[in-house]
């Protein structure tokens, strides 16, 4: 998808459940994290409901249980991978990613160079 359709979408509130981010340019991709952060979810919301989580420090089961889980007191969870390029286990999310929960908007960014596969 293209950068200012995309931008459009969030800024309407109209979310993915999954968002991979990845290339070499790292500047879109921090826009378009930024962008989804701010408007995904209310500033009241963000302590239950966004979690963010750094690829060399993660494992799948622990993005697929975090993903899983029911918002709290708001319409979705936000859930930002960042870093995903040092995630070991990153294409075990493969499973999840084609059966999304409905409440989580999951990011993933993953930075200066194209996801192999």
């Amino acid at each position: 998808m293209l950068f200012d359709p995309l931008l459009k979408d969030i800024k309407a509130k109209k979310f993915a459940p999954v968002y991979l981010l990845h290339g070499p340019e790292a500047f879109y991709i921090d826009q378009i994290e930024s962008a989804i952060e701010e408007h995904a979810l209310q500033e009241h919301e963000r302590a239950f409901n966004q979690t963010i989580v750094y690829g060399k420090e993660a494992e799948h089961l622990q993005i697929i249980d975090a993903a899983r889980r029911f918002p709290m007191m708001a319409e979705r969870q936000l859930l930002l991978l960042r870093e995903a390029q040092d995630m070991r286990s990153l294409q075990q999310l493969t499973g999840y990613v084609e059966k999304p929960a409905p409440t989580t908007v999951l990011v993933i960014s993953h930075k200066h160079k194209k996801l192999n596969g």
